[in-house]
């Protein structure tokens, strides 16, 4: 739906897709109004030193600041490919199992959290401004078997 008299109305859902893109050479960056569109800044949504959350579609931080944090950005939005590989209800159901069982095993939540297979990805990957646009579909799963992080 789009407002009268606004000015030209540019649909949200096409730009979504871009995040999903993976053919190489027609990879794209989210840039520029795309991507602060979709970076929502709530401050008090976010539990201890926790400063950022993928929700798709958006990405949710605790301040304005982080929203200038490369690194940042780039492991929430390997997090938000992940969720649309998965088709977001299975990504949430394998984050909670996973992130309950290694709770158990660890007797540790923030040691259970640092080694769900999800985070281990985009924690290991999220200095790497190329990877989603080399990543391949999947390509995530293969972090379940490796061994944990020392965290």
């Amino acid at each position: 739906m789009s407002a009268q008299g606004n000015g030209p109305s540019r649909p949200f859902i096409p730009h979504l897709l871009l995040l999903i893109e993976y053919e190489k050479d027609k990879a794209i960056y989210l840039q520029g109004d795309v991507l602060e569109q979709m970076i929502l800044v709530i401050r008090h949504f976010f539990y201890r030193s926790y400063v950022g959350l993928g929700l798709w579609p958006f990405i949710i931080l605790r301040n304005k600041a982080l929203k200038q944090d490369k690194a940042l950005i780039n492991h929430e939005r390997i997090h938000l490919r992940q969720q649309a590989e998965l088709f977001l209800v299975f990504f949430y159901l394998l984050y909670f199992l996973e992130w309950l069982l290694k709770s158990l095993y660890y007797l540790d939540f923030y040691k259970a959290y640092r080694n769900i297979s999800f985070e281990r990805e985009a924690y290991l990957e999220e200095k790497n401004l190329n990877y989603l646009r080399d990543r391949k579909p999947y390509q995530g799963l293969k972090y379940i078997i490796v061994n944990p992080m020392d965290h």
